[in-house]
């Protein structure tokens, strides 16, 4: 992508007064009208004009910053992907501009000044407002990766959500479970609700009617996981539960020690992401694969190729999101479940 550089005169055009109105404006000189004033500075927000920006970019100068936008600040997921960014960012010489809180909003002043070369956002909810804040980078020129992807039009890393819980389907049809519990996400949540497809798909694929998974919701976090269990158990007894990331299996494995279930004895469970705590846990956790270390050295390395003017051979990577068999689903590591799932075709 090639930055357009947004000038007075387009300022000027866009809200149709003339270039000295807008210097006026923006010299703060008497004599200009308050809804001028609007205006144009509805404008200068609008198109993300700075004055300062124009005379640096023309000169060639450039940041060296990439800003990262992230919806949350999850130590176990974040970490990993900031430390893949940040080896590459060191080694090409840029540096992170890292943002979380209201980051959308934050954003769009990022944006204004002309602080960064690029973006890095993590999109995973809010779907209008993220079509805003890409359609302003899209008219500045100024090049941006999704890791996590619902806009195909957009170059993206992001993992196989659909494979991976297909993967974990099949092996717990393969454990003979019959009554099975699914903990998705938020309803507006892609990921989840890939995850939620793919359980379904590899369900149905093993002669399992899709159906009678019964479906629960949280948001992601440990203390949601935990408060899901009394409606889960009230449904009827699941053999299984598949939570959509790791943080609500654990929620369920804490709720279970504090009313007396064991797991994997009274029910079994299995998790999506793989985090740090997953193999520590007693038992470890039955999980999906994020390779989030690479999600975000890919996603910094191809930044850096669109901001140094590179096209990409290929604007989506998809990385693959391997089952990991442990003690939480039943099985041991080397169990036979997991070679027969690893026989499946693809």
């Amino acid at each position: 992508m090639t930055r357009q550089i947004i000038t007075i005169e387009e300022v000027a055009r866009h809200c149709g007064v003339s270039r000295a109105t807008v210097s006026r404006v923006l010299n703060k000189e008497p004599r200009v009208k308050p809804s001028t004033i609007a205006k144009v500075e509805k404008a200068i927000q609008e198109l993300g004009y700075n004055p300062n920006s124009h005379a640096r970019a023309l000169s060639g100068g450039a940041t060296k910053t990439v800003a990262v936008l992230l919806p949350g600040t999850w130590r176990d997921y974040y970490n990993p992907l900031l430390k893949g960014m940040d080896e590459v960012s060191a080694r090409r010489g840029y540096y992170l501009l890292i943002r979380s809180y209201n980051y959308l909003s934050v954003a769009q002043r990022i944006l204004q000044e002309k602080r960064v070369d690029g973006f890095i956002i993590r999109n995973m909810d809010q779907p209008e407002e993220h079509t805003k804040l890409f359609r302003k980078l899209e008219w500045q020129g100024i090049p941006f990766i999704l890791i996590g992807n619902p806009f195909p039009q957009y170059p993206s890393i992001h993992i196989d959500n659909v494979g991976g819980a297909r993967a974990m389907a099949h092996h717990f049809c393969h454990h003979g479970f019959k009554q099975i519990a699914f903990l998705a996400g938020p309803e507006t949540n892609i990921d989840s609700n890939d995850r939620y497809y793919g359980f379904r798909l590899g369900l149905a694929e093993c002669g399992f009617d899709p159906d009678r998974v019964r479906l629960f919701r949280g948001d992601y976090s440990i203390e949601s996981g935990a408060a899901a269990m009394p409606e889960i158990l009230a449904s009827g007894e699941p053999e299984a539960i598949f939570a959509a990331n790791d943080r609500m299996a654990l929620g369920i494995l804490q709720y279970c020690r504090t009313h007396g279930l064991r797991i994997p004895e009274n029910l079994s469970l299995a998790g999506f992401d793989d985090t740090f705590f997953s193999q520590y846990i007693h038992p470890s956790l039955t999980t999906v694969r994020q390779p989030i270390l690479e999600m975000g050295s890919l996603a910094m390395e191809k930044l850096i190729q669109l901001i140094e003017g590179h096209p990409l051979a290929s604007p989506h990577v998809i990385l693959p999101a391997p089952l990991i068999i442990r003690e939480s689903c039943g099985c041991k590591p080397d169990s036979s479940v997991q070679q027969r799932v690893d026989a499946l075709p693809e």
